[in-house]
Formats: structure tokens, C-alpha cells, sequence
């Protein structure tokens, strides 16, 4: 494998560009009422976009990329479980943008917040009983 890191430069190319407004400017006073209008619309539907869906938490230049191992089925049950999360922010928060980067991240922080929970799991994958201690 070679020395140079082969992800250097790819957050460049993932990262999402906010399209530029461009506003005609019209000759006559009737014209530019028109555009003042038009100016407000944008500015309060691109206020209402901002607040509800301001881009990712952190940018992927933000990360450190760490290899996971899991077995298939499991790999599927966190996809389900990334759109199930997606399906929740959509409809309950209007995000529309999740990253990646952001499920992740929400995945390791949660399982750092239950450490009970996963060595629950732990021992139920190996067939060994789990008894709480107080």
C-alpha cells in the first residue's frame, strides 16, 4: 500500500455546494417592485431552508477514519437503521442533508453513552448469560 494517504482530497469533492442566487435587476419602477419581491421570497425561503437544514454538524476534513468489523447481517441492520434515522429527521425536523460522517458519529456516541447495553449484546452473542450488578 502506498505511503501517500489515497483520501486526501476527497472532502473536497464530497462536499456539497449551496447553489448562488442570482436577481435580475429591472430598468422601470414597476419592474422593481416586482424584483423586491421576488428578493424577500428568496431570502425568507432560503432563511426557512438555513434554520431547518444548516448542512452537517462538522466537515469531513473533521474526521478520522477508523476501519470497523462487522458481520453482514449486522451491516444491514445499521443501514436500516441510518434510514429509519434519516425517515426521523426528515419528518419530524425537516433535515434533509445527513451525512455519513454524522450517523456514524451518533452511532459511537451513543454506544460510548451504554456501555452496559453493548456488553449486553456482547454476551448475548456469545451465548453468555447477563447478569446486572448494582
Amino acid at each position: 500500500m502506498p505511503d501517500e494517504n489515497r483520501f486526501s482530497g476527497l472532502g473536497d469533492v464530497v462536499e456539497e455546494e449551496e447553489p448562488e442566487k442570482e436577481v435580475e435587476v429591472a430598468a422601470d419602477e414597476s419592474s422593481d417592485r416586482e424584483t423586491d419581491a421576488t428578493e424577500n421570497t428568496a431570502t425568507s425561503d432560503a432563511d426557512e431552508q438555513t434554520s431547518s437544514s444548516s448542512g452537517p454538524a462538522f466537515e469531513f476534513e473533521d474526521t478520522t477514519a477508523k476501519s470497523v468489523y462487522v458481520r453482514p447481517e449486522t451491516l444491514s441492520v445499521m443501514d436500516d437503521a441510518e434510514f429509519e434515522v434519516e425517515s426521523v429527521l426528515r419528518r419530524e425536523h425537516d433535515v434533509r442533508d445527513l451525512t455519513g460522517r454524522e450517523f456514524h458519529d451518533a452511532l459511537v456516541r451513543v454506544a460510548a453513552e451504554h456501555p452496559e447495553e453493548v456488553a449486553e449484546i456482547i454476551l448475548s452473542t456469545r451465548d453468555i448469560p447477563f447478569t446486572e450488578h448494582d
